[in-house]
């Protein structure tokens, strides 16, 4: 059963957001705000499973500023984590809902946690962390370990373009699609039944200059202003109700999310089997399942 979707414009500092609202705002249930990845990702690989939640509650999606081409994003020094984490702010109040779960995947989970480390009273009473960015060092590695895994020469490979500074070669870039096809979304998992989505919508050529400015080149090399994003000192103030989900296969490890896990009182996780960083798409009534199991604890 299709549901209805509407879409709002929320200014925001430096611009505005489009924000898509599914599902009927009148339910009873808590709403769902999702963030997306990136920095410079989009809502599209999301929208299947927002169309799921949204039969019974309301679901926000929103691309942040300057992932599409329509938002404006101003000048490149004005692409940091302030300001990021501003307009999320501005836009769970513009939202206004009395009660409110944040879905954060990637770097969407850093700017959830973000906010609720910032911002008293909030209300965000959970936050659903999907594969997320809480260290650049431990991501980093963690996506080292994985190019490891995938054998042949890739990890050397990668480490010496880095050396060289040199990302735009051939070799570099079929490393990416190997990596992308492995732990991102596996490639593998398209024909399985129950399979809700096409492989993932490209970032905007607005939002690959956001990526490139903030992040770097790829997922396992950073040299943007994320380098040194570190917030694991902090997450034992969060006093919120967290479920951290990971894939089997994710380039996220399950290692690190029980580590993040053990920093956060009272947290969760769970680990969708046979399924990458894009679980929602691969393992779509798995994951469905284990966020409506956790929004009943409300």
């Amino acid at each position: 059963m299709a549901v209805s979707m509407k879409t709002e414009y929320i200014n925001v500092p430096g611009g505005f957001i489009s924000l898509n609202i599914y599902g009927a705002e009148n339910s009873q249930n808590i709403p769902v705000l999702y963030i997306h990845g990136g920095p410079g990702g989009n809502i599209e690989s999301f929208r299947p499973m927002a169309e799921m939640l949204a039969e019974d509650r309301t679901v926000y999606l929103y691309n942040q500023l300057g992932c599409d081409e329509r938002s404006h994003t101003g000048e490149e020094s004005l692409w940091t984590p302030e300001r990021y984490i501003e307009s999320l702010g501005s836009l769970i109040a513009a939202i206004g809902a009395p009660k409110l779960h944040l879905i954060g995947r990637s770097w969407g989970a850093y700017l959830a946690a973000e906010h609720v480390l910032r911002v008293s009273p909030s209300p965000v009473i959970s936050i659903t962390m999907i594969s997320p960015l809480i260290s650049t060092k431990i991501w980093i590695a963690d996506a080292k370990q994985r190019l490891a895994e995938l054998g042949g020469d890739y990890l050397e490979a990668v480490e010496q373009c880095e050396r060289e500074h040199h990302f735009d070669g051939r070799y570099y870039q079929e490393i990416i699609k190997k990596y992308n096809d492995n732990f991102r979304y596996r490639l593998s998992t398209v024909n399985r039944a129950g399979h809700r989505a096409t492989p993932l919508k490209p970032k905007t050529a607005s939002g690959m200059r956001v990526y490139r400015h903030m992040w770097g080149p790829s997922e396992f090399t950073c040299e943007g202003i994320l380098k040194d994003i570190d917030i694991t000192d902090k997450l034992h103030n969060i006093k919120i109700a967290v479920l951290l989900i990971c894939g089997e296969f994710d380039q996220v490890r399950q290692q690190s999310c029980e580590y993040y896990r053990s920093l956060i009182p009272g947290s969760r996780m769970a680990v969708i089997p046979d399924a990458s960083q894009t679980s929602y798409l691969e393992q779509p009534h798995i994951f469905y399942w284990t966020l409506r199991n956790f929004y009943e604890c409300f």
